[in-house]
């Protein structure tokens, strides 16, 4: 069963965010200023692996840029220029593609092509909670032990039956894709002490 979380070719905002390196207000702002194209799906914004690179290039020009100018360069990124490859916006201003903007587009492509493959969610395997696909390996749970720093070779002895993809896509994801409802209150249980002494 494909994952809630699924849409063939198209990535959310947090998505975005997380291949183009940088933050999840820069994207809401493009959107907002029509640099990138959102397609609404079922009240979500989704966008596409050209629109990773688009945001990249303006990230890597590190100035402020009027917004018809920012539109012209996104359009640009779109279009997938070589490494290399300049855009002259005037006499004063040329825009050059680097190798980081090509890497961003791929990354976007190779991640959506693994999450179509890789993430599946059943409401009869772990509640629906997002897996591995084929398995009963929680996305999050093999993200968690990777952020902890659990090296790949112990993970590869503890999951052998798991694509090596798994192992690139499962910190990704589980970035991009936040867990819902209240968030944890530690300092609620702070004051409350166990009380060990069997009375």
């Amino acid at each position: 069963m494909r994952s809630e979380f699924s849409y063939p070719s198209s990535l959310s905002r947090r998505e975005v965010a997380e291949l183009a390196g940088t933050s999840l207000s820069a994207v809401n702002k493009a959107i907002e200023q029509k640099v990138v194209r959102a397609r609404r799906r079922g009240g979500r914004a989704l966008l596409s692996a050209e629109d990773v690179a688009a945001l990249t290039l303006l990230r890597e020009t590190r100035i402020a840029l009027p917004v018809t100018v920012k539109r012209r360069v996104a359009e640009w990124a779109r279009s997938r220029p070589s490494p290399g490859d300049t855009l002259e916006l005037d006499g004063a201003l040329v825009v050059r593609a680097s190798s980081e903007v090509a890497e961003a587009a791929e990354a976007a492509r190779r991640y959506v092509s693994m999450r179509e493959r890789l993430v599946e969610s059943d409401p009869k395997v772990r509640g629906g909670e997002p897996v591995i696909a084929g398995t009963r390996v929680p996305v999050r749970g093999l993200a968690r032990q990777i952020e902890l720093g659990e090296t790949r070779e112990v993970l590869r002895e503890d999951y052998p039956f798991l694509p090596e993809e798994a192992f690139d896509l499962a910190p990704l994801w589980a970035r991009s894709h936040r867990r819902q409802g209240r968030p944890p209150r530690p300092w609620a249980d702070a004051g409350r002490a166990v009380d060990d002494s069997g009375a």
